[in-house]
Formats: C-alpha cells, sequence, structure tokens
C-alpha cells in the first residue's frame, strides 16, 4: 500500500559519509515521517569508501544503482530517470551532488515534476579553463530553466544560484544540522591512549581536524599557519584522499601536504591520522578543533557542528560567511577563508585561553547547535518545504 505523501525520487551521486549524503539522509528520513515513499537512486561507492546505503535502507528507502551518474553527460541518463521517475510514480525529483543535479532536474522535467536542489555547497567546475566554462554553463542553462525550487545552505550559496538565473523566489535559505547525541567520554586511560595516538605529547594543547585531504578543505593552509606559530600545540589531520572523480587530483594534494610537514618542519606538530570513523571518541580527546577550508556551502560545515556538539571550541573559516546566531568569541572564533596569517592568529588566541575558558567556549557552542542546528528540526521544514512544492505544483513541474 503507497503512503499518503506519495513516492519521491531523489538522486545522489555519491553515497558515502560525508556532509552532503549525510544531510540527504537526514531530509530522507524527515520525508519518511512525513508519509512519503521514497526511492534513492545512486551513483557506485568507490572500494574501500564507507557507504550511507544502509541507512536509506534501515529507513525504508528503495536504492536503485544507476553507474552513469558517474558520467552525467551519457545521453541515456536522462531518459533512464525519467523512465524510473514514471514506472515509481514519482512526484517529485529532488537532487543532491552538483554532479547529479542537472540530469535530476531534467529528468524531472521530462517525467513532468517538480525538480527540487539541495544546495549543499559552494560551486566549483574542474578540468582545463574551456572545459569547466562549458560544464559551468550547460549547469547554469539547465538549473535557470527547470529548477522548482533550490535549497540552499546558506546565504553565499543562493546567491550563487540567483546568479545562474534561478529566480529568488524560487530559492529558500536552510542550514544544515547534526542529530545531537550525549558526547563521549572516554576513561582517563583511554583519552591518554587517544591523545598519544594522535601524537600530541604532555602539555601540548590537540587540534583536531576533521574531512577529506582535498584542496577545498584547506589543510595546506593550516600548515602554513602552523609554521608560524608560536605555541605548545599538536594538530591530528582524520581523513584521506577524495571520491574517484578527483581522485588523481586529491591524491597528489595529500602527497603535498604530507611533504609540505616536512618543509616546514613540522613532523612534531602534525599527525596524519587517515580515515576514521571513530571521529566522536578522537573529538573527546581533543582540546580544540580546527576547519580552515577555502569554500563551503552552510556558515557551519557538518565537521564544525559535530565538533561544536562534542563541546570542542572551534576556530574555522568565514567562506561561507557569518553563521545565523552566532557570537564571536563566545560559540567559536572565526578566521578569513584563504589567509594563513588570520588562522595563525585565531589558533592562538584559542591555544591561549586558560582550560577553563576553552571548555566555556565549548559548552556554549554545543548549547547552539542543540538550539538551532537539530537535523531533526531542520528536516521536518525540508518535508514541509516539499510538501509546498508538490501542493503548489499539482504534479506539474516549474513553468520553462
Amino acid at each position: 500500500m503507497s503512503r499518503p505523501g506519495g513516492r519521491l525520487v531523489m538522486t545522489v551521486r555519491l553515497p558515502d559519509r560525508t556532509g552532503a549524503a549525510k544531510m540527504a539522509l537526514g531530509y530522507a528520513r524527515a520525508l519518511r515521517e512525513a508519509g512519503h515513499e521514497l526511492t534513492l537512486v545512486h551513483g557506485a561507492v568507490p572500494a574501500g569508501v564507507p557507504s550511507i546505503l544502509p541507512d536509506f535502507t534501515a529507513i525504508g528507502a528503495d536504492t536503485v544503482l544507476e553507474p552513469r551518474l558517474e558520467r552525467p553527460w551519457d545521453p541515456r541518463l536522462v531518459p533512464a530517470l525519467a523512465a524510473l521517475v514514471r514506472r515509481d510514480a514519482g512526484r517529485a525529483v529532488i537532487g543532491v551532488n552538483q554532479r547529479d543535479r542537472a540530469p535530476a532536474l531534467l529528468a524531472a522535467a521530462r517525467a513532468g515534476v517538480p525538480g527540487v536542489l539541495m544546495v549543499q555547497n559552494q560551486h566549483h567546475f574542474w578540468g582545463p579553463r574551456p572545459l569547466a566554462a562549458l560544464k559551468r554553463r550547460g549547469y547554469r542553462t539547465v538549473v535557470a530553466r527547470a529548477t522548482t525550487l533550490a535549497v540552499c545552505t546558506s546565504t553565499v550559496v543562493q546567491d550563487e544560484m540567483t546568479a545562474f538565473g534561478v529566480p529568488l523566489e524560487r530559492t529558500v535559505v536552510l542550514p544544515n544540522g547534526i542529530s545531537v547525541t550525549p558526547p563521549v567520554e572516554p576513561a582517563g586511560a583511554e583519552r591518554a591512549r587517544l591523545r598519544a595516538e594522535m601524537g600530541a605529547a604532555e602539555g601540548d594543547v590537540l587540534l583536531l581536524n576533521v574531512g577529506r585531504l582535498d584542496p577545498q578543505k584547506g589543510q595546506d593552509l593550516l600548515l602554513e599557519a602552523l609554521a608560524g606559530l608560536d605555541a605548545p600545540v599538536h594538530v591530528a589531520l582524520a581523513g584521506s584522499a577524495g571520491d574517484s572523480v578527483g581522485a588523481r587530483r586529491t591524491a597528489e594534494y595529500e602527497a603535498s601536504l604530507h611533504r609540505r610537514v616536512r618543509e616546514l618542519g613540522l613532523d612534531r606538530t602534525v599527525t596524519f591520522l587517515g580515515w576514521r570513523d571513530d571521529v566522536a571518541r578522537l573529538l573527546a580527546a581533543a582540546d580544540g578543533y580546527v576547519h580552515t577550508a577555502r569554500w563551503e556551502g552552510p556558515a557551519l560545515p557538518l565537521a564544525v557542528m559535530e565538533a561544536m556538539a562534542a563541546g570542542c571550541p572551534t576556530v574555522f573559516t568565514d567562506c561561507s560567511g557569518r553563521p545565523p546566531v552566532f557570537e564571536e568569541p563566545r560559540h567559536g572564533l572565526l578566521a578569513r577563508s584563504g589567509d594563513p596569517a588570520s588562522i595563525r592568529e585565531r589558533l592562538a588566541e584559542l591555544v591561549a585561553l586558560p582550560p577553563a575558558e576553552r571548555a566555556a567556549m565549548g559548552a556554549d557552542g554545543a548549547a547552539l547547535i542543540r538550539a538551532h542546528y537539530r537535523v531533526e528540526d531542520l528536516g521536518r521544514t525540508f518535508a514541509g518545504l516539499i510538501a509546498d512544492v508538490l501542493q503548489r505544483s499539482g504534479g506539474v513541474a516549474a513553468p520553462r
């Protein structure tokens, strides 16, 4: 028996366990609770990369592998997606990753249903300049003509979408959120073991950075900031190179980080942990968190929110503007994006704080996340937006 809300089709090119896929899962859970059936059309998960697909299955979503999402220019992709939407009687299509948004919108238009975008990040089009320009032009053409609603994680992202030609009234800002759980509290011996594993010596202020090793995340900027920092600080980098699409680029970047650590004499200051699935325990053992991204979508990236929710005092960049309701320095410290000197200055401020003041900053940050950034609350808002789209459209996509 079908559920009262009808079926929705969601596309996720990379169903890993990073930010966009986590938010897709959070919103999918809210859509299921609102009475919708859900079909997740996804690309392949690269070998060795943790998959979020079991979580979608656990909430009752149907998952369908579509390998052509890796090749969004494949002329067979859009007809195949549209056929799936018709077969499943989908009432709308929701595109998540940048690479699958245009095919999702075109499939929605072909099937005669609304096309909704979860715009999680600022846009970057990779490749040689002519190819990148071609990608941008094609993306702009599709989103300007075929977007029923673009749900943007920040005003910075919203401005990008309107610059692409999406009318402002077809955009809305909805920040990301997380599921807030009680912080992990490892026992003294376990905490000491984790700190040693992260490379911290006695007396060090241990800072954690979590995320794929990628130019976007700006770990190179962090290294440059650390090179001039005269403070007893140790930084542990938890993450590895990115997905298969940018494998060569991110592998080269990871190698350059290791090389730069040696060149700057940071061998005793920086530890590479690789990919970790125990981030909550690492956060509990750290004294703070640092996030130096060049660009993101939300003003508060998921990794920063998770650190704040764990009670970690945090330094992060203003690459997507100042977060709503955020007060500096009460909730954390903001550095200028792309500026190692600003990052160094903020790190020095954090490290110089007495432990009690760092703990107070961490506690206030955790309270901020609990009050304003719970994914359950934001998911209900997203489900309401989808309900409005369906009510307005009557199953018909936006005018083109």
